[in-house]
């Protein structure tokens, strides 16, 4: 049973790739710019707590622009 045959096309889900890519990406730049600038002003249990709120930003951020035309842009390219 080959579960990567998918690859062996050149098709498939290679354009999806990059799209999550960029995606942990955001969400990572969110969360370390939330990091420097609230972790020593608010007290643990609110810093914790507000983490959710962020990664949910860092997804809209990411969201709007592959709404935009972006995972198109990936899915030709790879295509």
């Amino acid at each position: 049973m080959d579960i990567f045959s998918w690859l062996a096309k050149g098709t498939g889900l290679l354009y999806f790739l990059p799209s999550m890519m960029v995606l942990l990406v955001v969400i990572v730049v969110c969360v370390r710019i939330y990091v420097l600038l609230f972790v020593k002003t608010l007290s643990p249990k609110v810093f914790k707590t507000l983490l959710v709120p962020v990664v949910l930003l860092g997804f809209i951020i990411w969201a709007i622009p592959m709404n935009m035309g972006f995972y198109d842009f990936f899915r030709a390219k790879f295509s």
